[in-house]
């Protein structure tokens, strides 16, 4: 009976380590799914703030044009449109910034749960 206790009590302490190294595996790929939502994220915003920077130009040509027709109304709505998308066009690189800072944590976090990992295998 003693000797039965002792190798279920090994069976569990044996359990309860890989299911501690699964949990910190589970964490690890949970971290990187995180991270590539975060990276694509990034490339979205900064796909957008392209966009924009490309509308700015538009509208600055515009205003230009209409500067040398003597349209001074029509080229001061033009260059408020180009302040526009340039605002929009920052607003878009600054959370393109933030959300490449959020993949490089949660890659930071899945690279010290795979650490974790490998401790608990040994």
């Amino acid at each position: 009976m003693k000797q039965l206790f002792i190798i279920l009590s090994l069976m569990f302490v044996s359990m309860t380590a890989v299911a501690q190294s699964d949990y910190y595996m589970r964490r690890a790929q949970s971290y990187q799914r995180e991270a590539e939502y975060y990276t694509k994220r990034a490339h979205n915003y900064d796909r957008e703030s392209d966009y924009y920077n490309r509308q700015a130009q538009s509208h600055l040509r515009e205003a230009e044009y209409y500067t040398r027709r003597k349209d001074y109304d029509r080229a001061k709505s033009y260059q408020r449109r180009a302040r526009e998308a340039t605002d929009k066009s920052e607003w878009n690189k600054k959370n393109a910034d933030n959300a490449r800072d959020k993949a490089r944590q949660y890659m930071r976090w899945a690279e010290d749960a795979l650490d974790k990992a490998k401790r608990e295998k040994r």
